[in-house]
Protein backbone atom coordinates (compact mmCIF):
# COMPACT_ATOMS: atom_id res chain seq x y z
CA UNK A 1 0.00 0.00 0.00
CA UNK A 2 2.82 2.77 1.17
CA UNK A 3 4.61 1.68 -2.51
CA UNK A 4 0.82 2.49 -4.40
CA UNK A 5 0.39 5.52 -2.54
CA UNK A 6 3.93 6.65 -3.63
CA UNK A 7 3.06 6.11 -6.90
CA UNK A 8 0.32 8.11 -6.71
CA UNK A 9 2.49 11.14 -4.98
CA UNK A 10 5.13 11.17 -8.07
CA UNK A 11 2.13 10.79 -10.59
CA UNK A 12 0.71 14.15 -9.14
CA UNK A 13 3.95 15.91 -9.12
CA UNK A 14 4.56 14.73 -13.04
CA UNK A 15 1.17 15.34 -13.68
CA UNK A 16 1.56 19.07 -13.00
CA UNK A 17 4.75 18.97 -16.08
CA UNK A 18 1.66 18.56 -18.51
CA UNK A 19 -0.76 20.98 -16.45
CA UNK A 20 -1.26 24.42 -17.75
CA UNK A 21 1.34 26.59 -18.19
CA UNK A 22 1.05 28.34 -14.78
CA UNK A 23 1.25 25.04 -12.94
CA UNK A 24 4.38 24.09 -14.95
CA UNK A 25 6.19 26.71 -14.11
CA UNK A 26 4.90 27.08 -9.98
CA UNK A 27 6.30 22.91 -9.94
CA UNK A 28 9.82 24.25 -11.78
CA UNK A 29 10.19 26.96 -9.38
CA UNK A 30 9.32 25.30 -6.55
CA UNK A 31 11.75 22.48 -7.01
CA UNK A 32 14.84 24.68 -8.45
CA UNK A 33 13.54 26.68 -4.85
CA UNK A 34 13.94 23.76 -2.69
CA UNK A 35 17.12 22.92 -4.34
CA UNK A 36 18.45 26.24 -3.64
CA UNK A 37 17.37 25.56 0.35
CA UNK A 38 18.46 22.20 0.09
CA UNK A 39 22.14 23.77 -0.70
CA UNK A 40 22.01 26.88 1.48
CA UNK A 41 21.04 24.78 4.62
CA UNK A 42 23.99 22.45 4.47
CA UNK A 43 26.36 24.94 3.81
CA UNK A 44 25.21 26.84 6.37
CA UNK A 45 24.71 24.35 8.88
CA UNK A 46 28.32 22.90 7.61
CA UNK A 47 30.10 26.50 8.25
CA UNK A 48 28.97 26.52 11.59
CA UNK A 49 32.20 23.92 12.51
CA UNK A 50 34.35 25.31 15.23
CA UNK A 51 31.46 28.07 15.89
CA UNK A 52 30.84 28.20 19.79
CA UNK A 53 26.89 28.78 19.40
CA UNK A 54 26.97 25.69 16.70
CA UNK A 55 25.09 23.96 18.82
CA UNK A 56 22.53 26.42 19.87
CA UNK A 57 22.58 27.98 16.04
CA UNK A 58 21.70 24.50 14.33
CA UNK A 59 18.52 23.84 17.19
CA UNK A 60 17.33 27.31 16.18
CA UNK A 61 17.22 26.10 12.37
CA UNK A 62 16.04 22.35 13.70
CA UNK A 63 13.46 24.93 14.92
CA UNK A 64 12.47 26.44 11.83
CA UNK A 65 11.90 23.69 9.70
CA UNK A 66 9.93 21.92 12.16
CA UNK A 67 7.33 25.27 12.35
CA UNK A 68 7.36 24.95 8.25
CA UNK A 69 6.28 21.73 8.19
CA UNK A 70 4.00 22.57 11.19
CA UNK A 71 2.19 26.00 9.61
CA UNK A 72 2.70 25.50 6.08
CA UNK A 73 0.60 22.55 5.39
CA UNK A 74 -2.06 24.18 6.97
CA UNK A 75 -2.26 26.95 4.41
CA UNK A 76 -1.88 24.56 1.24
CA UNK A 77 -4.42 21.60 2.91
CA UNK A 78 -6.54 19.88 0.17
CA UNK A 79 -3.51 20.92 -2.70
CA UNK A 80 -3.17 16.74 -2.86
CA UNK A 81 -4.59 13.26 -2.08
CA UNK A 82 -2.31 12.85 0.69
CA UNK A 83 -3.16 15.94 2.79
CA UNK A 84 -6.93 15.21 3.36
CA UNK A 85 -7.83 11.50 4.67
CA UNK A 86 -11.46 11.39 3.44
CA UNK A 87 -10.07 11.18 0.16
CA UNK A 88 -9.62 7.80 0.64
CA UNK A 89 -12.13 7.42 3.27
CA UNK A 90 -14.25 4.71 0.86
CA UNK A 91 -11.06 2.22 -0.24
CA UNK A 92 -11.37 -0.92 1.86
CA UNK A 93 -7.93 -0.01 3.61
CA UNK A 94 -7.16 -0.71 7.33
CA UNK A 95 -5.90 2.22 9.69
CA UNK A 96 -2.38 0.92 9.78
CA UNK A 97 -2.07 0.13 6.32
CA UNK A 98 -3.28 3.96 5.40
CA UNK A 99 -1.30 5.78 8.13
CA UNK A 100 2.12 3.64 6.69
CA UNK A 101 1.05 4.53 2.76
CA UNK A 102 0.24 8.68 3.65
CA UNK A 103 3.27 8.53 5.85
CA UNK A 104 5.90 7.41 2.64
CA UNK A 105 3.80 9.45 0.25
CA UNK A 106 4.41 12.98 2.49
CA UNK A 107 7.94 12.12 2.50
CA UNK A 108 7.95 11.64 -1.27
CA UNK A 109 8.79 15.29 -3.26
CA UNK A 110 11.42 17.85 -3.40
CA UNK A 111 10.71 19.30 -0.39
CA UNK A 112 10.91 16.73 1.70
CA UNK A 113 14.22 15.27 0.11
CA UNK A 114 15.93 19.05 0.25
CA UNK A 115 14.70 19.19 4.24
CA UNK A 116 16.57 15.93 4.72
CA UNK A 117 19.52 17.05 2.22
CA UNK A 118 20.06 20.89 4.06
CA UNK A 119 20.01 19.45 7.68
CA UNK A 120 22.65 16.93 6.96
CA UNK A 121 25.03 19.61 6.75
CA UNK A 122 25.36 19.53 10.87
CA UNK A 123 27.51 16.07 9.25
CA UNK A 124 30.26 18.64 8.86
CA UNK A 125 29.38 21.83 10.95
CA UNK A 126 28.17 19.81 14.51
CA UNK A 127 29.54 16.38 14.59
CA UNK A 128 33.01 14.81 15.41
CA UNK A 129 34.61 11.43 15.15
CA UNK A 130 33.01 8.22 13.56
CA UNK A 131 29.70 8.07 16.60
CA UNK A 132 29.14 11.87 16.11
CA UNK A 133 28.45 11.69 12.09
CA UNK A 134 26.68 8.20 12.85
CA UNK A 135 24.19 10.02 15.64
CA UNK A 136 24.07 12.92 13.21
CA UNK A 137 22.91 11.08 10.12
CA UNK A 138 20.14 8.74 13.13
CA UNK A 139 19.23 12.09 14.83
CA UNK A 140 18.75 14.16 11.21
CA UNK A 141 16.59 11.49 10.00
CA UNK A 142 14.37 11.62 13.07
CA UNK A 143 14.32 14.95 12.85
CA UNK A 144 12.77 14.95 9.15
CA UNK A 145 10.22 11.84 10.42
CA UNK A 146 9.26 13.89 13.53
CA UNK A 147 8.34 17.16 11.21
CA UNK A 148 6.19 14.71 8.71
CA UNK A 149 4.39 13.09 11.55
CA UNK A 150 3.73 16.25 13.56
CA UNK A 151 2.52 17.78 9.94
CA UNK A 152 0.51 15.20 9.60
CA UNK A 153 -1.13 14.89 13.03
CA UNK A 154 -2.19 18.37 12.43
CA UNK A 155 -4.04 17.95 9.43
CA UNK A 156 -5.68 15.05 10.27
CA UNK A 157 -6.84 16.12 13.84
CA UNK A 158 -8.10 19.74 12.11
CA UNK A 159 -9.63 17.95 8.66
CA UNK A 160 -13.47 18.29 9.06
CA UNK A 161 -12.34 22.30 10.62
CA UNK A 162 -10.06 22.59 7.55
CA UNK A 163 -12.42 21.74 5.07
CA UNK A 164 -14.65 23.81 6.43
CA UNK A 165 -15.39 27.36 5.17
CA UNK A 166 -14.90 28.70 8.64
CA UNK A 167 -11.73 26.37 8.94
CA UNK A 168 -10.14 27.52 5.61
CA UNK A 169 -10.68 31.07 6.30
CA UNK A 170 -8.44 30.39 9.70
CA UNK A 171 -5.90 28.53 7.61
CA UNK A 172 -5.42 32.04 4.99
CA UNK A 173 -5.33 33.75 8.20
CA UNK A 174 -1.57 31.71 9.10
CA UNK A 175 -0.68 34.03 6.47
CA UNK A 176 -0.71 37.40 8.62
CA UNK A 177 1.87 35.69 11.44
CA UNK A 178 4.11 34.20 8.74
CA UNK A 179 4.14 37.50 6.54
CA UNK A 180 5.01 39.64 9.94
CA UNK A 181 7.81 36.82 10.57
CA UNK A 182 9.34 37.41 7.10
CA UNK A 183 9.29 41.34 7.14
CA UNK A 184 10.94 41.47 10.31
CA UNK A 185 13.56 38.88 9.07
CA UNK A 186 14.44 40.83 5.99
CA UNK A 187 14.19 44.23 6.98
CA UNK A 188 16.02 43.55 10.57
CA UNK A 189 18.35 40.40 10.73
CA UNK A 190 20.33 41.65 7.85
CA UNK A 191 20.89 45.18 8.70
CA UNK A 192 21.59 43.74 12.23
CA UNK A 193 24.42 41.06 10.85
CA UNK A 194 25.65 43.62 8.01
CA UNK A 195 26.42 46.57 11.24
CA UNK A 196 28.06 43.41 13.66
CA UNK A 197 25.21 43.77 15.94
CA UNK A 198 24.04 39.95 14.85
CA UNK A 199 26.72 37.51 15.12
CA UNK A 200 27.01 33.53 15.70
CA UNK A 201 27.93 34.30 19.22
CA UNK A 202 24.43 36.65 19.72
CA UNK A 203 22.99 33.11 19.18
CA UNK A 204 24.60 31.55 22.83
CA UNK A 205 22.34 30.39 25.15
CA UNK A 206 18.83 30.64 23.52
CA UNK A 207 18.28 27.03 23.65
CA UNK A 208 18.49 26.62 27.50
CA UNK A 209 14.83 25.92 27.17
CA UNK A 210 14.98 24.88 23.00
CA UNK A 211 17.34 21.67 24.09
CA UNK A 212 14.16 19.76 25.34
CA UNK A 213 11.78 20.19 22.21
CA UNK A 214 12.23 17.54 19.85
CA UNK A 215 14.59 19.37 17.13
CA UNK A 216 16.85 20.70 20.44
CA UNK A 217 16.71 16.83 21.34
CA UNK A 218 18.19 15.90 18.02
CA UNK A 219 20.82 18.58 17.82
CA UNK A 220 22.53 17.81 21.51
CA UNK A 221 22.18 13.87 20.90
CA UNK A 222 24.99 15.09 17.82
CA UNK A 223 27.03 17.44 20.43
CA UNK A 224 27.18 15.02 22.66
CA UNK A 225 28.36 12.17 20.72
CA UNK A 226 30.92 14.35 19.52
CA UNK A 227 32.31 15.69 22.99
CA UNK A 228 32.54 12.19 24.29
CA UNK A 229 28.88 11.57 25.97
CA UNK A 230 27.55 8.70 23.63
CA UNK A 231 25.17 7.17 26.48
CA UNK A 232 23.63 10.26 27.24
CA UNK A 233 23.27 11.25 22.95
CA UNK A 234 21.59 7.86 23.16
CA UNK A 235 19.13 8.84 25.76
CA UNK A 236 17.86 12.24 23.77
CA UNK A 237 18.00 9.91 20.79
CA UNK A 238 15.37 7.63 22.52
CA UNK A 239 13.55 10.33 24.09
CA UNK A 240 12.87 12.31 20.91
CA UNK A 241 11.87 8.51 19.13
CA UNK A 242 9.79 8.41 21.93
CA UNK A 243 8.00 11.53 21.33
CA UNK A 244 7.51 10.51 17.60
CA UNK A 245 5.78 7.15 18.64
CA UNK A 246 3.70 9.36 20.55
CA UNK A 247 2.55 11.66 18.07
CA UNK A 248 2.13 8.66 15.31
CA UNK A 249 0.22 6.94 17.85
CA UNK A 250 -2.12 9.63 18.37
CA UNK A 251 -1.93 11.01 13.96
CA UNK A 252 -3.30 7.00 14.05
CA UNK A 253 -6.17 7.58 16.39
CA UNK A 254 -7.36 10.54 14.34
CA UNK A 255 -7.17 8.95 11.52
CA UNK A 256 -9.41 6.51 12.43
CA UNK A 257 -12.35 8.69 13.28
CA UNK A 258 -11.50 10.79 10.86
CA UNK A 259 -12.46 8.05 8.17
CA UNK A 260 -15.36 7.27 9.74
CA UNK A 261 -17.02 10.46 10.95
CA UNK A 262 -19.42 12.33 8.91
CA UNK A 263 -18.29 15.33 7.13
CA UNK A 264 -20.26 18.38 8.30
CA UNK A 265 -18.65 20.79 6.60
CA UNK A 266 -21.38 21.56 3.39
CA UNK A 267 -24.09 22.04 5.93
CA UNK A 268 -25.82 25.20 5.77
CA UNK A 269 -24.68 27.94 8.33
CA UNK A 270 -27.65 29.76 10.22
CA UNK A 271 -28.34 33.03 8.84
CA UNK A 272 -29.16 36.04 10.86
CA UNK A 273 -31.79 38.62 9.92
CA UNK A 274 -29.73 41.63 11.39
CA UNK A 275 -30.40 45.20 9.73
CA UNK A 276 -27.96 46.39 7.46
CA UNK A 277 -25.85 49.05 8.52
CA UNK A 278 -26.04 52.47 6.60
CA UNK A 279 -28.81 51.07 4.38
CA UNK A 280 -31.36 53.34 5.09
CA UNK A 281 -28.82 56.14 2.96
CA UNK A 282 -30.07 54.58 -0.19
CA UNK A 283 -27.12 52.94 -2.96
CA UNK A 284 -24.12 55.05 -1.42
CA UNK A 285 -25.13 53.51 2.23
CA UNK A 286 -26.05 50.21 0.77
CA UNK A 287 -22.96 49.39 -0.93
CA UNK A 288 -20.59 50.81 2.02
CA UNK A 289 -22.43 48.46 3.97
CA UNK A 290 -21.39 45.96 1.62
CA UNK A 291 -18.11 46.55 1.25
CA UNK A 292 -17.77 47.68 5.26
CA UNK A 293 -19.17 43.68 5.21
CA UNK A 294 -16.51 42.40 3.26
CA UNK A 295 -13.86 44.02 4.71
CA UNK A 296 -14.27 42.73 7.84
CA UNK A 297 -15.18 39.45 7.41
CA UNK A 298 -13.61 38.71 4.33
CA UNK A 299 -10.19 36.65 5.30
CA UNK A 300 -8.21 37.87 2.13
CA UNK A 301 -9.30 41.78 2.77
CA UNK A 302 -7.92 41.44 7.05
CA UNK A 303 -4.46 39.67 4.89
CA UNK A 304 -3.91 43.02 2.92
CA UNK A 305 -4.97 45.35 5.54
CA UNK A 306 -2.08 43.46 8.24
CA UNK A 307 0.16 43.28 4.54
CA UNK A 308 -0.28 47.30 5.20
CA UNK A 309 0.02 47.56 8.28
CA UNK A 310 3.34 45.33 8.72
CA UNK A 311 4.98 46.89 5.83
CA UNK A 312 4.68 50.81 6.98
CA UNK A 313 5.62 50.03 10.32
CA UNK A 314 8.94 47.81 9.34
CA UNK A 315 10.16 49.74 6.31
CA UNK A 316 10.49 52.72 8.48
CA UNK A 317 10.83 51.37 11.88
CA UNK A 318 15.19 51.41 11.77
CA UNK A 319 14.76 55.24 10.19
CA UNK A 320 12.77 56.47 13.29
CA UNK A 321 14.96 55.56 16.15
CA UNK A 322 17.89 58.27 13.94
CA UNK A 323 17.41 61.74 13.69
CA UNK A 324 15.68 61.30 10.76
CA UNK A 325 13.23 59.98 12.38
CA UNK A 326 10.66 62.41 10.11
CA UNK A 327 11.62 61.00 6.75
CA UNK A 328 10.49 57.52 8.25
CA UNK A 329 7.39 58.86 9.68
CA UNK A 330 6.37 60.41 6.35
CA UNK A 331 7.53 56.64 4.58
CA UNK A 332 5.58 54.97 6.60
CA UNK A 333 2.32 56.42 6.16
CA UNK A 334 2.97 56.57 2.35
CA UNK A 335 3.88 53.63 1.52
CA UNK A 336 0.66 51.87 4.03
CA UNK A 337 -1.44 54.25 1.51
CA UNK A 338 0.34 53.47 -1.33
CA UNK A 339 0.00 49.57 -0.60
CA UNK A 340 -3.81 49.99 -0.06
CA UNK A 341 -3.79 51.23 -3.45
CA UNK A 342 -2.34 48.01 -4.75
CA UNK A 343 -4.18 45.80 -3.11
CA UNK A 344 -7.47 47.80 -3.94
CA UNK A 345 -6.55 48.30 -7.84
CA UNK A 346 -9.07 45.92 -9.04
CA UNK A 347 -12.51 45.67 -6.70
CA UNK A 348 -14.06 44.29 -9.84
CA UNK A 349 -11.84 41.43 -10.05
CA UNK A 350 -11.83 41.02 -6.54
CA UNK A 351 -15.38 41.34 -5.99
CA UNK A 352 -15.93 38.89 -8.70
CA UNK A 353 -20.05 37.58 -9.37
CA UNK A 354 -20.84 39.86 -7.05
CA UNK A 355 -19.98 43.12 -9.15
CA UNK A 356 -21.80 40.86 -11.94
CA UNK A 357 -24.98 41.18 -9.75
CA UNK A 358 -24.36 44.54 -8.88
CA UNK A 359 -23.30 45.83 -12.45
CA UNK A 360 -27.63 45.09 -13.26
CA UNK A 361 -28.42 47.98 -11.08
CA UNK A 362 -25.22 50.64 -12.18
CA UNK A 363 -27.25 51.88 -15.70
CA UNK A 364 -25.26 55.49 -15.23
CA UNK A 365 -22.96 57.76 -13.75
CA UNK A 366 -24.64 58.12 -11.07
CA UNK A 367 -24.92 54.36 -9.87
CA UNK A 368 -21.68 54.54 -10.47
CA UNK A 369 -20.48 57.36 -8.29
CA UNK A 370 -22.04 55.48 -5.92
CA UNK A 371 -20.90 52.44 -5.75
CA UNK A 372 -16.88 53.52 -5.88
CA UNK A 373 -17.95 56.32 -3.67
CA UNK A 374 -19.38 53.47 -1.55
CA UNK A 375 -16.49 51.33 -1.53
CA UNK A 376 -14.38 54.62 -0.48
CA UNK A 377 -16.06 54.86 2.46
CA UNK A 378 -15.55 51.59 3.61
CA UNK A 379 -11.97 51.52 2.82
CA UNK A 380 -11.28 54.90 4.59
CA UNK A 381 -13.17 53.91 7.96
CA UNK A 382 -10.58 51.26 8.45
CA UNK A 383 -7.40 52.90 6.46
CA UNK A 384 -7.77 56.09 8.67
CA UNK A 385 -7.78 54.79 12.04
CA UNK A 386 -5.02 52.29 11.02
CA UNK A 387 -2.37 54.82 9.24
CA UNK A 388 -3.19 57.05 12.14
CA UNK A 389 -2.06 54.37 15.10
CA UNK A 390 0.64 54.19 13.01
CA UNK A 391 1.42 58.14 12.75
CA UNK A 392 1.21 58.41 16.49
CA UNK A 393 3.29 54.99 17.55
CA UNK A 394 6.20 55.72 15.45
CA UNK A 395 6.05 59.57 16.47
CA UNK A 396 6.12 58.22 20.23
CA UNK A 397 8.75 55.77 19.15
CA UNK A 398 11.05 58.53 17.92
CA UNK A 399 10.40 60.71 21.40
CA UNK A 400 8.33 63.50 18.91
CA UNK A 401 4.93 62.15 19.76
CA UNK A 402 3.49 65.63 18.90
CA UNK A 403 4.63 65.12 14.96
CA UNK A 404 2.57 62.19 14.35
CA UNK A 405 0.21 65.01 13.47
CA UNK A 406 2.60 65.86 10.85
CA UNK A 407 2.19 61.68 9.71
CA UNK A 408 -1.48 62.20 9.83
CA UNK A 409 -1.20 64.89 7.19
CA UNK A 410 0.62 62.78 5.12
CA UNK A 411 -1.54 59.69 5.67
CA UNK A 412 -4.73 61.90 4.88
CA UNK A 413 -3.66 62.88 1.85
CA UNK A 414 -1.92 59.89 0.56
CA UNK A 415 -5.19 57.84 1.59
CA UNK A 416 -7.06 59.71 -0.37
CA UNK A 417 -4.80 59.36 -3.49
CA UNK A 418 -4.98 55.86 -3.03
CA UNK A 419 -8.28 55.59 -2.81
CA UNK A 420 -8.61 57.72 -6.28
CA UNK A 421 -6.00 55.30 -7.98
CA UNK A 422 -7.42 52.40 -7.01
CA UNK A 423 -10.54 53.32 -8.52
CA UNK A 424 -9.17 54.39 -11.68
CA UNK A 425 -6.98 51.56 -12.24
CA UNK A 426 -10.16 49.06 -11.15
CA UNK A 427 -11.74 50.37 -14.23
CA UNK A 428 -8.91 50.79 -16.80
CA UNK A 429 -7.28 47.63 -15.81
CA UNK A 430 -9.38 45.64 -14.65
CA UNK A 431 -9.01 41.87 -14.87
CA UNK A 432 -10.34 38.08 -13.72
CA UNK A 433 -8.54 36.32 -10.28
CA UNK A 434 -8.66 32.97 -9.79
CA UNK A 435 -8.09 31.46 -6.39
CA UNK A 436 -6.27 27.91 -6.33
CA UNK A 437 -5.75 25.13 -3.64
CA UNK A 438 -2.87 26.19 -1.69
CA UNK A 439 -2.75 29.90 -2.63
CA UNK A 440 -4.10 32.18 0.59
CA UNK A 441 -5.47 35.10 -1.85
CA UNK A 442 -6.30 35.37 -5.23
CA UNK A 443 -4.05 35.54 -8.64
CA UNK A 444 -4.41 37.12 -11.76
CA UNK A 445 -5.89 34.51 -14.29
CA UNK A 446 -4.12 33.49 -16.90
CA UNK A 447 -2.87 35.98 -19.67
CA UNK A 448 -3.53 39.48 -16.91
CA UNK A 449 -0.27 39.20 -15.19
CA UNK A 450 0.86 42.47 -17.03
CA UNK A 451 -2.37 44.40 -15.93
CA UNK A 452 -1.75 43.74 -12.40
CA UNK A 453 1.84 44.94 -12.58
CA UNK A 454 0.76 47.75 -14.50
CA UNK A 455 -1.93 48.73 -11.89
CA UNK A 456 0.60 47.89 -9.08
CA UNK A 457 3.46 50.22 -10.45
CA UNK A 458 0.77 52.70 -11.19
CA UNK A 459 -0.79 52.92 -7.84
CA UNK A 460 2.57 53.15 -6.21
CA UNK A 461 4.46 55.62 -8.35
CA UNK A 462 0.83 57.83 -8.55
CA UNK A 463 0.29 57.92 -4.62
CA UNK A 464 3.97 59.28 -4.64
CA UNK A 465 3.25 62.10 -7.04
CA UNK A 466 -0.01 63.25 -5.84
CA UNK A 467 1.13 62.95 -1.90
CA UNK A 468 4.48 65.08 -3.05
CA UNK A 469 3.15 68.85 -2.11
CA UNK A 470 1.96 67.74 1.26
CA UNK A 471 5.50 66.33 1.65
CA UNK A 472 7.15 69.29 0.79
CA UNK A 473 4.27 71.47 2.94
CA UNK A 474 5.51 69.55 5.64
CA UNK A 475 9.29 70.09 5.50
CA UNK A 476 9.60 73.50 4.25
CA UNK A 477 7.19 74.30 7.21
CA UNK A 478 9.19 73.26 10.09
CA UNK A 479 10.10 77.05 10.86
CA UNK A 480 6.60 77.73 11.19
CA UNK A 481 5.02 77.48 15.11
CA UNK A 482 3.95 74.05 15.63
CA UNK A 483 0.78 75.66 17.08
CA UNK A 484 -0.58 77.01 13.71
CA UNK A 485 1.48 74.55 11.57
CA UNK A 486 0.02 71.37 12.80
CA UNK A 487 -3.81 72.17 12.45
CA UNK A 488 -3.26 73.94 9.33
CA UNK A 489 -1.64 70.58 8.21
CA UNK A 490 -3.76 68.06 8.77
CA UNK A 491 -6.82 70.35 7.74
CA UNK A 492 -5.85 71.06 4.41
CA UNK A 493 -4.53 67.65 3.98
CA UNK A 494 -7.53 66.35 4.20
CA UNK A 495 -9.46 68.63 2.00
CA UNK A 496 -6.75 67.55 -0.36
CA UNK A 497 -7.44 64.24 0.07
CA UNK A 498 -11.01 64.20 0.08
CA UNK A 499 -10.35 66.19 -3.11
CA UNK A 500 -8.35 63.53 -4.76
CA UNK A 501 -10.96 61.15 -3.78
CA UNK A 502 -13.80 62.42 -4.86
CA UNK A 503 -11.98 63.03 -8.42
CA UNK A 504 -11.42 59.61 -8.73
CA UNK A 505 -15.09 58.47 -8.04
CA UNK A 506 -16.06 60.62 -10.96
CA UNK A 507 -13.13 59.87 -13.33
CA UNK A 508 -13.86 56.08 -12.49
CA UNK A 509 -17.11 56.82 -12.76
CA UNK A 510 -16.84 58.53 -16.22
CA UNK A 511 -14.24 55.48 -17.42
CA UNK A 512 -16.78 52.51 -16.19
CA UNK A 513 -20.47 53.90 -17.28
CA UNK A 514 -19.61 52.63 -21.57
CA UNK A 515 -17.80 49.44 -20.14
CA UNK A 516 -20.44 47.80 -17.64
CA UNK A 517 -21.24 44.65 -19.90
CA UNK A 518 -17.52 44.35 -20.13
CA UNK A 519 -16.93 44.96 -16.50
CA UNK A 520 -19.41 42.72 -15.74
CA UNK A 521 -17.73 40.05 -17.68
CA UNK A 522 -14.79 40.56 -16.05
CA UNK A 523 -16.53 39.97 -12.08
CA UNK A 524 -18.47 36.55 -13.54
CA UNK A 525 -14.72 35.20 -15.19
CA UNK A 526 -12.82 35.60 -11.55
CA UNK A 527 -13.20 32.45 -9.41
CA UNK A 528 -11.88 33.84 -5.70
Amino acid sequence: MARLLVQLKLRLLLGALRSSGSARASFIVSTVFAVVVAIGVFAGLAALRGHSASADLATVVFTIFAFGWLALPLLAFGLDSTLDPATLALYPLRTRQLAVGLLAASGTGAWPLANLIGLLGVTVGLASGASGVVVAVVATALQVLFCIVLARFVTTALAGLLRSRRGRDLAVLLVIPIFVLYEIFTQVVPKAAASGKLTASSFAGVDRWMRWIPPGLAVHAIDDASTGHPGTALLRLALLAAIIGVLGWLWIRSLGQAVVTVDTSTQASAVRGNALPFARFGLRGTLTARFWIYQRRDPVALIYWAIMLVVAAVVSFRTVLTPRYLTGLITAVAVGAALMAVLHSNAIGMSGQDFSFESLALSGRRGLRAYFSGQDLALGMIAVPLLTVIAFALAAVARHPADGFLGLAVALAAIGAGLALSNVFTVALPYPVEKRAGMPVPRPADGYTGQRVLASLGSLAGTGVLVAPVVLAVVFTRSDPAAVRMPVLVLGAAAYGLALAWAGVRIAAGLAAPRIPELGQIGARSRS
